[in-house]
């Protein structure tokens, strides 16, 4: 979007970004920008809340108003609202000890989950959700799991780790509910061994010889759940 935005303006129309990821609207300079601190998929805040959504609305139209002649990105101020659902808890016990433990101790609730749901996401490294994270806990041992043809290993984990998150976040509306998405995310990042699984192999592809795992690194792991974001690094 920040691309077309140059491309508009070229033509003689007035354009704002609402951006989510701030570091892309610092690198593409559009300009007229304003980065809204929420989740990704929701530039204007929560479902349902038309205040808010208003307020953001209004805050990017006022960017026209203001000169223009140097890139113009502004910060909404407003502190990012919380949907928590104050009911919702995991339905299930998660076996700690370890993470194939604690994988063969969640299959039997996204069971459950995908018959309420009718659908899941999961399946696109062509792995099983149990043998998805065995394929990561030993892709970087000494006696890593065999690579099924078809699909590059690299390329398979990355797609592991998709079906991994996506294994856990569906078994965790089992029950229903509606946790926000930073209940989620706290939950998985915070409270399951798998999360700390994928931490640990972002931070392993990261500083890799092989420079396809260092590829793909920063698309594992949200920024904020990484080492290098917690300790004030680099990013990669």
């Amino acid at each position: 979007m920040s691309g077309l935005a140059h491309y508009l303006e070229d033509e003689g129309l007035a354009t704002v970004i609402v951006a989510l990821v701030r570091e892309h609207i610092v690198s593409m300079r559009p300009p007229r920008a304003l980065w809204i601190p929420f989740e990704l998929g929701r530039p204007f805040g929560a479902p349902g809340n038309a205040d808010l959504q208003r307020r953001v609305l209004r805050a990017s139209l006022a960017l026209l108003d203001k000169p223009a002649s140097a890139p113009l990105l502004e910060e909404f101020s407003e502190a990012v609202p919380l949907d928590d659902d104050t009911d919702w808890r995991f339905s299930g016990a998660l076996d700690s000890t370890g993470v194939l433990a604690e994988a063969a101790s969640v299959t039997p609730i996204w069971n459950k989950a995908c018959e309420r749901l009718q659908r899941t996401t999961v399946g696109i490294s062509g792995l099983a959700p149990a043998a998805a994270v065995e394929f990561i806990e030993r892709f970087h041992s000494a006696d890593p799991m065999l690579n099924p043809r078809g699909m590059a290993p690299v390329s398979r984990a990355r797609f592991a780790v998709d079906d991994i998150k996506a294994f856990y976040f569906e078994a965790a509306l089992a029950q229903g509910g509606h946790p926000s998405a930073r209940q989620l995310h706290e939950w998985f990042w915070n409270g399951t061994l798998a999360g700390a699984l994928l931490r640990e192999f972002q931070e392993r592809a990261r500083v890799s010889d092989d420079k396809n795992l260092r590829l793909i690194a920063s698309s594992l792991v949200p920024a904020e759940r990484c080492y290098w974001f917690l300790h004030g690094l680099e990013s990669p």
